[in-house]
């Protein structure tokens, strides 16, 4: 097939390299479209200089032709929802009611505890009626005389009956009280397991048996810790209650105090009540103080 210039049309010979006529040198395996191959490469220039847009976890499921249900949207929602509960998880306190035994001696310790600030009570308010006794009206009148002696003789039964009541409570209480119990048997199964160390590490005993013994006192160590866990997340909940009735009384003697400045109440009105109020108050707070001690 006979080849013609490009230039000025001039037949060519397959061996020409240029044209006789015009003297242009003859072209060779051009493209058959070179401007469309321009237009290619500037498109994939640009193509090249626009980020990609990151796959999807859907795309690559259409692409592989798999159906899903879930959206990136339910995954990340599940990922916070998870968070979400083991942050709550270990917020969250658990309530569990004290067992009937534990919370009959902690009455035990409790009224124990009353008796003492009752017996304090009495004490106080008998050394105050004795002052009477040096009343020159003591001497001389009679009645004034007998009435002395009643109320002392009342308070001085009193004080014995509250000793009888402490005596037989006394011997009611465990001793020690069931936390401090369990505190120290963690302590002794804390010493078997250092103990068995020692004793493993010096050949006296067998890996055998040593594998054996400390998986037990690690069980029984984690079960009293547990118990003992359990024991006081109940007693610091008591506690929260009588710190929120005790928050509660406080109130009613301000209100006491604020009705006596407002001389709604007359003076000896006043002092009953407020007197009535501190007694109720130790009595709360020692409950507390109690309760405090116990879950230690």
């Amino acid at each position: 097939m006979s080849k013609y210039c490009v230039y000025c049309g001039n037949p060519l010979k397959s061996s020409d390299k240029f044209c006789i006529i015009c003297g242009k040198p003859v072209l060779r395996d051009l493209p058959k479209s070179t401007k469309e191959d321009k237009t290619t490469s500037k498109e994939i220039k640009q193509t090249e200089t626009i980020p990609r847009k990151p796959i999807t976890r859907e795309e690559i499921l259409e692409e592989e032709g798999i159906e899903s249900d879930i959206t990136e949207k339910d995954v990340e929602s599940e990922k916070k929802d998870k968070k979400k509960k083991k942050k709550k998880g270990k917020d969250e306190i658990i309530e569990k009611p004290l067992p009937f035994e534990v919370k009959e001696q902690m009455i035990l310790y409790i009224d124990y505890n009353d008796i003492q600030i009752n017996k304090q009570f009495l004490s106080d308010r008998l050394k105050e009626i004795q002052k009477s006794l040096k009343d020159p009206r003591y001497e001389v009148d009679e009645e004034y005389k007998t009435s002395i002696n009643v109320k002392v003789d009342a308070i001085k039964a009193l004080i014995n009956e509250y000793k009888e009541k402490e005596a037989e409570i006394d011997k009611k209480k465990s001793k020690p009280f069931i936390v401090q119990r369990i505190a120290n048997d963690i302590e002794t199964k804390i010493f078997q397991l250092k103990n068995l160390t020692k004793e493993y590490k010096l050949h006296k005993i067998d890996q055998e048996t040593f594998e054996t013994l400390r998986e037990k006192y690690k069980e029984e160590k984690s079960d009293l810790e547990q118990e003992k866990e359990d024991l006081t997340t109940g007693m610091k909940l008591w506690i929260k209650e009588l710190k929120m009735e005790k928050a509660e009384l406080q109130t009613e003697k301000n209100l006491n105090k604020g009705r006596y400045s407002a001389k709604e109440i007359s003076e000896d009105e006043f002092n009953n009540y407020d007197k009535e109020f501190e007694v109720r108050l130790k009595k709360i707070e020692s409950k507390i103080n109690t309760l405090v001690d116990l879950a230690k």
